[in-house]
């Protein structure tokens, strides 16, 4: 492609990406532009996917849930700040390695050096005089080696020193890119990747596992009552409430702005609608306080969707299905958990 066909792309990307902004009503922000501008280039079908989902329910797009998708979906800055710096450390400690090493090799060759003039002194016939002087020369050789190999032994261990911290700092990196900033969950991304490997162990193995999805019940009217901020809380709540019921095996994501998922491996759905209904009444049963002024927010509450895998499931089926149970407990009444051998959530499927 030529420059000027790049310009009219990009620029055509530009106009339709403002055009996104206007229609969802959306705050112009750095941020909702990048946004809106991924999605307008089709490079990373999740987040497509995880917008469409939010468009579908309200036709708009606020700020707050724009700066959340980027977060999910676009924004790794900080986890990437961390491996940059890890890795020049690395090479740090790599490059005094190699010079210490270098200097070992040195030093051993000058040894050898050393070994074959006393062998070829010897097999001369050496006055006995000279053998003192060759003996001395010999120790010195070798002392210098011990000094040399004791310094590469300090130098080796302070280095695997350093060299541990490293990754413990790579593996905090790596977690950090998978995790909701809000909530500590798993985040969207990371479990797109893990939905991926349940479903190829589940066919490999032939063990069920079950999906669970939660959306908050009135949510924003909640927002634009009492604030972002005890929104904020309440979501960490509920997030709290889910992660209490997990098990190590399962996953405990926040996949969009109030809509939660549990990924159950080695899980039948009767045990997993079980886990939805302790979750469910662990979230209601709590009335909610603002830290700041000690007002009653009252209690919140979840819709749930419980499936388990087909043999022919891929991620985006099994989701679209815990989905569409979700939206049964919503049209239920709310509060509620619904699964498809429920009548009216598998008529709702027929449809």
């Amino acid at each position: 492609m030529d420059e000027q066909s790049q310009y009219k792309t990009a620029l055509d990307l530009a106009k339709r990406t403002l055009k996104y902004i206007a229609r969802y009503e959306t705050p112009p922000t750095p941020c909702a532009y990048e946004l809106f501008y991924t999605v307008c280039t089709g490079v990373n079908p999740s987040l497509n996917e995880a917008l469409a989902a939010i468009i579908a329910k309200k036709r708009k797009l606020t700020a707050r849930e724009a700066e959340q998708l980027y977060r999910d979906y676009l924004s790794s800055e900080e986890a990437a700040k961390m491996i940059q710096d890890v890795g020049a450390k690395m090479n740090s400690q790599l490059s005094s390695l190699l010079s210490l090493l270098g200097n070992a090799a040195s030093n051993a060759t000058n040894y050898q050096v050393s070994l074959e003039s006393a062998e070829e002194t010897l097999s001369g016939g050496a006055a006995p005089q000279n053998t003192a002087e060759l003996v001395h020369a010999l120790l010195e050789g070798t002392r210098a080696m011990a000094q040399t190999n004791a310094q590469i032994t300090a130098n080796l261990e302070t280095t695997r020193a350093q060299v541990e911290q490293l990754e413990d700092c790579l593996k905090l990196a790596r977690e950090e890119s998978a995790r909701d900033t809000v909530t500590g969950l798993v985040n969207r991304r990371q479990f797109d990747l893990l939905l991926d490997e349940t479903i190829l162990k589940a066919a490999e193995s032939g063990k069920p596992a079950c999906l669970l999805l939660a959306d908050i019940d009135n949510f924003k009217a909640f927002n634009d009552t009492h604030g972002h901020i005890a929104g904020d809380s309440a979501l960490r709540y509920v997030g709290s409430c889910i992660k209490a019921n997990t098990k190590s095996r399962d996953t405990a994501a926040r996949v969009g702005g109030e809509e939660f998922a549990l990924i159950l491996p080695n899980t039948r759905i009767e045990q997993a609608v079980g886990v939805a209904e302790r979750i469910r009444h662990l979230i209601n049963s709590r009335t909610l306080v603002k830290k700041t002024t000690k007002e009653d927010m009252g209690c919140i509450s979840v819709s749930i969707g419980a499936t388990q895998l087909l043999d022919d499931d891929t991620a985006e089926s099994v989701f679209d299905r815990a989905d569409m149970c979700m939206y049964a407990a919503k049209k239920a009444g709310r509060n509620n958990v619904k699964d498809v051998s429920e009548p009216d959530t598998a008529a709702n499927s027929a449809a």
